[in-house]
C-alpha cells in the first residue's frame, strides 16, 4: 500500500512539473508583471501603427489581424502573429461589438511570438483604457466595463444585436494551459 501511495505522489509531482514546464512562458509573464514596477500611465499616444491593440496597464501591445474565414486553422495561423479580429463583428470605432481574441498560454512547441499575449488579461481592472487603431491608424479608446470567465460554449459575446453601443470584447482561453473556458473583457468606447 505504501508503494502505491508513493507512485501516486510521484505521478502527481511529475504531472505538476510537466504542466509548469509546458506553460513556463505564461508563468514567466505573470512573474515579471508581479515583481516589476507598474507601468506609468503617461499620456495616450498620438499615433499608433494601423491595426494595433494597446493595453498599457498590462503591457500588452499586439498587431490585430483580420481574417475573412471562421475556421480554426485560419485563426491559429493568424494567432502566430498577434491577436485576431473575429470575422463579422464590428470594426474599431463603429457601432456594435469589436471582438478580438488571443492566446494566454499556447503550446510550448507552437510557432509565433504571441503565445502569451493575453496571459495577464484576468488582471485587468475596471476602468482601464484599451486603445485600438483601425486600418488608417485612427486611435479609439475603450474603457473596461466588466471582466469574467464563461463557458467555452457561450457565444453570446459575439453578438452584434446591441448595435447602438460601441463595444470591444477581448477573449482568451482560461484557465491557464487549457481551453476549458474563456476569459472575457468588455470595454466601451469613450467619446
Amino acid at each position: 500500500m505504501r508503494n502505491l501511495g508513493r507512485r501516486v505522489l510521484w505521478s502527481v509531482g511529475i504531472a505538476g512539473v510537466a504542466f509548469v514546464l509546458l506553460n513556463a512562458q505564461f508563468f514567466w509573464v505573470n512573474f515579471q508583471y508581479t515583481f516589476s514596477q507598474p507601468p506609468s500611465p503617461g499620456p495616450e499616444p498620438l499615433k499608433m501603427a494601423p491595426n494595433t491593440l494597446l493595453v498599457a496597464s498590462l503591457r500588452i501591445k499586439a498587431p490585430v489581424h483580420y481574417v475573412a474565414e471562421d475556421a480554426e486553422a485560419v485563426f491559429q495561423q493568424a494567432l502566430q502573429n498577434g491577436v485576431v479580429h473575429y470575422p463579422g463583428t464590428a470594426q474599431p470605432g463603429e457601432p456594435g461589438n469589436v471582438y478580438i481574441f488571443g492566446h494566454s498560454s499556447d503550446n510550448a512547441w507552437a510557432k509565433g511570438q504571441y503565445k502569451t499575449v493575453f496571459a495577464l488579461l484576468p488582471r485587468i481592472e475596471k476602468g482601464a483604457p484599451i486603445l485600438l487603431s483601425d486600418a488608417e491608424g485612427r486611435i479609439f479608446t475603450y474603457l473596461v466595463r466588466d471582466n469574467f470567465s464563461i463557458s467555452v460554449r457561450d457565444r453570446r459575446w459575439l453578438s452584434q444585436e446591441n448595435s447602438e453601443r460601441r463595444l470591444l470584447t477581448l477573449q482568451t482561453s482560461y484557465p491557464v494551459g487549457t481551453s476549458l473556458g474563456r476569459y472575457i473583457v468588455v470595454a466601451e468606447l469613450t467619446e
